[in-house]
């Protein structure tokens, strides 16, 4: 017998005041459990940014690429 079974029958032997005690402090457990932040790709992939050089230069310096930016 695995051990989810074990305690599973152990719950089930008890009274229904005492399986009612085990329930609340669970749900009370889990109440205050603080939720996780949910991470954005950005946030989950913060270390990698930057780490590949493409060869390019900054488009933005070369007034060739910027004319007609904006308009």
């Amino acid at each position: 017998m695995n051990k989810f079974a074990e305690i599973e029958s152990a719950v089930k032997a008890l009274p229904r005041r005492e399986k009612q005690k085990i329930f609340n402090s669970l749900a009370k457990d889990l109440a205050e459990k603080p939720k996780a932040k949910k991470l954005s790709l950005h946030d989950r992939m913060k270390d990698l940014c930057g780490i590949v050089d493409s060869g390019v230069t900054d488009l933005a310096t070369n007034k060739k690429h910027m004319e007609g930016f904006g308009r």
